[in-house]
């Protein structure tokens, strides 16, 4: 089974956590049934729309910088130099290689 690292905000992770808890699942297994349900319909299982009450609507000034920056190093304003690991075991040197570093 494969693990997938998400960046979410600390309040969505909790309230989505405690309303899936109140379901009877936990996170996990909700992210698990959304990306099934995803492949079931060929696409995203639901209508995207802005009517979300209380939810960020525009970016956080971290997820816009992240933004800002990968759309520089796309224009080549700014050298690229991330690292691209195609096997586990690379992503692995690489990060011990970076702890090495610290």
């Amino acid at each position: 089974m494969g693990k997938l690292v998400a960046n979410v905000d600390d309040d969505v992770k909790e309230r989505a956590a405690a309303l899936y808890e109140s379901l009877g699942m936990n996170l996990s297994t909700a992210v698990n049934m959304f990306l099934r349900q995803s492949l079931a319909e060929d696409g995203l299982p639901f209508k995207p729309t802005r009517r979300y009450a209380g939810m960020r609507l525009t970016p956080t000034e971290t997820t816009r910088r992240a933004m800002v920056e990968a759309e520089a190093k796309e224009l080549g304003v700014v050298p690229d130099d991330s690292v691209v690991c195609d096997t586990a075991a690379d992503a692995h040197d690489h990060l011990r290689k970076l702890r090495e570093r610290a």
